[in-house]
């Protein structure tokens, strides 16, 4: 069997994330049991409790699984046809440090006519296809954040892990019992670097927004 996919059809705008998409990881495939050569499997994503789309995929070799053929069906907007698709993806197994095998997806990808081939975990599938993250140009979201957003996540963090809320118009956490002195203070000047960092953050864009509406 081949791979999919041909020329870059499938870039997508880099504001697309990994945690927006669907995806299968080979791992928890494996651990659920459900690469065993011969076997059919289906898979399904939800979200709050709905149901939001499945996918189906046969599992061929011999002593081993050595392909997985992705069944599903797609469509590239909501006034097209819905077409049927199936995509063979090659596994490769490799030896665990302490015993066992685990499995591996090999990315059929193609861009610019050069195959991707990348050992992947996971793929994913914003468009016709399941790829690696690479082939879709897939950024994390904690990448997406600017110094101002990380700043107000470090601030929350710390909050948080005093047993405090996220919420940054309440007063800072007490010391919680148990905690050293200098603990409590070491997390809270942290806390105040992060929150001054964040609120200057803030003015910067608010000027910078004043400037755009003249």
């Amino acid at each position: 069997m081949g791979g999919v996919g041909s020329g870059s059809w499938y870039r997508f705008a880099k504001k697309t994330s990994v945690e927006g998409c669907h995806s299968l990881d080979v791992r928890r495939l494996h651990r659920e049991g459900l690469l065993k050569p011969g076997w059919g499997l289906s898979w399904s994503w939800s979200r709050s409790g709905q149901k939001t789309a499945s996918i189906g995929g046969l599992v061929e070799g011999g002593d081993r699984a050595e392909w997985l053929v992705l069944l599903f069906r797609h469509r590239s907007g909501l006034d097209a046809e819905w077409e049927d698709v199936q995509q063979p993806v090659a596994l490769e197994w490799t030896a665990c440090n302490f015993g066992g095998e685990r499995p591996w997806f090999i990315c059929s990808g193609v861009v610019n006519g050069v195959r991707c081939g990348r050992r992947v975990a996971v793929l994913y599938g914003p468009g016709r296809y399941f790829l690696c993250r690479h082939c879709y140009d897939l950024s994390y979201e904690s990448q997406r954040e600017d110094k101002t957003q990380r700043a107000l996540r470090r601030a929350q963090k710390i909050r948080q892990h005093l047993g405090g809320s996220a919420n940054m118009t309440e007063p800072f956490p007490e010391k919680p019992k148990g905690m050293h002195d200098n603990t409590y203070m070491r997390m809270f000047w942290e806390h105040h670097e992060a929150e001054m960092e964040q609120l200057a953050g803030m003015r910067e864009w608010l000027d910078k927004l004043q400037q755009q509406l003249g």
